[in-house]
């Protein structure tokens, strides 16, 4: 895991949680071809400054060290990778991890992000405990602790199917990359409600869909502790070729 503080030196990476910084996680296709690269390095840069973090380096530094450091990948890799801003240095991390639209448990999490509008890894408690999980399979739902409502997974925005509507949480969240290519056509097919179902009306929707980097778009397959288990697929079939559509021109 390469890192460099702000002379340019090579330094070890730190453990990014519970550190003070932001950060932005791209998905990787073979090629090196990084899909809205650009709208990841800006995500990067604004949390930051929303973080205040005290060096926020220019764009084209991150564009140049991400130049540099594609190359030294696997050949023919696929997977994420992860920028960390903190405020004395810049590091990249990655794991390989095929797109995957396969069902996934939700498991609920009593959390409140602490600045919603930015990726920070500052937030261990959040972040650390994704260890807990079987990752390939299993989310974290993030369940507000006073107003009990749902917002988004601890990787993924959440998309609420029932019939031709959708809702769509949209306050209290960071509205991800995937989701903000993915809006101006969901709006082609379907009504969008924005905002954040309450855990006693979950088992009013037919399907979830869990929609981020790392997932591209999948099911989730049920959350146990509401009593919730998805009963169609339609919707997220039909989200998931606007998805690959999108990747694949992104791609071309």
């Amino acid at each position: 895991m390469p890192a460099w503080n702000k002379q340019g030196q090579s330094v070890d990476h730190p453990e990014p949680w519970g550190r003070n910084g932001s950060f932005s996680t791209l998905r990787v296709f073979p090629g090196p071809l990084l899909p809205f690269r650009r709208d990841y390095l800006e995500r990067l840069l604004e949390s930051a400054k929303i973080l205040g973090l005290r060096w926020i380096p220019p764009m084209s530094l991150l564009e140049e060290l991400l130049a540099d450091f594609l190359p030294s990948l696997p050949s023919r890799f696929e997977g994420l990778l992860r920028i960390c801003l903190f405020e004395d240095c810049l590091g990249f991390s990655h794991r390989a991890s095929p797109p995957s639209s396969e069902p996934v448990k939700g498991r609920l999490l009593v959390h409140r992000r602490p600045e919603p509008r930015a990726k920070s890894t500052l937030d261990k408690d959040l972040y650390a405990r994704l260890s807990e999980l079987d990752r390939v399979n299993e989310d974290w739902i993030i369940i507000d602790p006073e107003v009990r409502d749902l917002r988004e997974s601890a990787t993924c925005n959440l998309v609420f199917a029932k019939g031709e509507t959708l809702t769509i949480p949209e306050s209290g969240v960071l509205r991800g990359i995937v989701l903000n290519q993915l809006l101006p056509r969901l709006e082609e097919h379907f009504s969008i409600i924005r905002s954040r179902p309450a855990e006693q009306e979950v088992t009013d929707y037919e399907e979830i869909l869990l929609c981020g980097t790392g997932r591209g778009v999948s099911p989730l397959r049920s959350i146990p502790e509401l009593g919730w288990k998805s009963t169609s697929c339609s919707t997220f079939q039909l989200i998931r070729s606007i998805y690959e559509d999108l990747i694949t021109a992104e791609n071309a």
